[in-house]
C-alpha cells in the first residue's frame, strides 16, 4: 500500500519544517523532564553514576525523537529513499581529506578557546573526576545522538528546504532554525551555531553527503569535553579509583 503523501511544494516544505520543531521540542522537553531525575534516583545513589544515567538517556531520546521516528515518517509518507543523503562508503572515502580537514580546524579552534578560558565547561556529565572508560561512555552518548540530529538538521530540513528553495536560502533558514534553538544556551552558542551550521550546510550541499556533518558534529562535541577536563583546574582524568562508577 503505498502512503506517499501528494502535497504541493509549499505544503510539502511547511510540513517538513512543523515536523522538525516539533520533533526538536518534543526530544527537549522530554529529555529535560523531571521523569529522568526521578528514574535516575531510583536506579543509582552515586551522584556521578545518576548523572551518567541522565546523560545517556537525553543522547538515546534524541536518537529516537530526532532520528529514528522522524526517518521512519520521512520514509512512509515523503521518500522511502536515502541516497540523496550520501550515506555510502564511497562517498565517505572520497571527502576523507576534507573531513580530516575540518576536524583539524575545530579541534585547533576548541584548543585555543578552551586554552584561554580553562573555567569554561561543555560537559553535561557532572563528574569532577573522569575515568577514560567514563569519557568513551561520553563520546558514544554523543555520537548516537549527533547521528539522528544531523540527519534531521542537515538531512530532512535542509535537503527538502534545497529542493524548494535553492542552494542559499536552503541554507539561511538551516542556519536560523539552528541558530534560534541553540539561543537557551546562551549567546556565545548561538553565534557559533551560526558559522558552524552555515559550514555544514555548505559542505553537506557541495559535497552531496551528510557524513561531513557528522563527522564535523562529533568531532565539536567530543573535542570540546575533552579540553573541558584537560584544562579545567577543577576536572581531571584519572585512573580507575575505589567507589569509582562503573564505567
Amino acid at each position: 500500500m503505498n502512503f506517499q503523501l501528494n502535497l504541493s511544494s509549499e505544503s510539502r516544505i511547511s510540513v517538513v519544517i512543523f515536523g522538525v520543531l516539533l520533533f526538536f521540542y518534543l526530544y527537549y522537553y522530554i529529555a529535560h523532564s523531571k521523569f529522568l531525575t526521578h528514574l535516575a534516583k531510583g536506579k543509582y545513589t552515586q551522584k556521578t553514576q545518576k548523572s551518567l544515567f541522565r546523560f545517556f538517556m537525553r543522547k538515546l531520546t534524541g536518537f529516537v525523537f530526532l532520528g529514528m521516528i522522524p526517518g521512519l515518517l520521512y520514509v512512509v509518507f515523503f521518500d522511502s529513499s536515502f541516497d540523496k543523503f550520501g550515506f555510502s562508503f564511497l562517498l565517505l572515502w572520497s571527502n576523507i581529506p576534507v573531513i580530516l580537514l575540518l576536524a583539524a580546524i575545530i579541534v585547533f579552534v576548541l584548543f585555543l578557546t578552551r586554552k584561554t578560558n580553562p573555567q569554561g565547561n561543555s560537559l553535561q556529565i557532572d563528574a569532577t573526576e573522569w575515568s577514560w572508560g567514563m569519557f568513551v561512555f561520553n563520546a558514544l552518548g554523543w555520537m548516537i545522538y549527533l547521528v539522528a540530529y544531523e540527519f534531521l538538521f542537515r538531512g530532512i530540513l535542509l535537503y527538502e528546504c534545497f529542493n524548494s528553495f535553492g542552494f542559499w536560502p536552503a541554507i539561511a533558514v538551516n542556519v536560523v532554525v539552528y541558530s534560534a534553538i541553540h539561543m537557551v544556551n546562551g549567546k556565545e552558542q548561538a553565534i557559533g551555531a551560526l558559522v558552524f551550521g552555515t559550514i555544514a550546510c555548505y559542505f553537506t550541499l557541495t559535497r552531496g553527503t551528510l557524513l561531513i556533518p557528522v563527522f564535523m558534529h562529533i568531532t565539536l562535541s567530543v573535542f570540546s569535553d575533552y579540553f573541558s577536563i584537560k584544562f579545567n583546574p577543577a576536572l581531571r582524568f584519572v585512573k580507575i579509583r575505589e567507589n569509582h562508577p562503573p564505567l
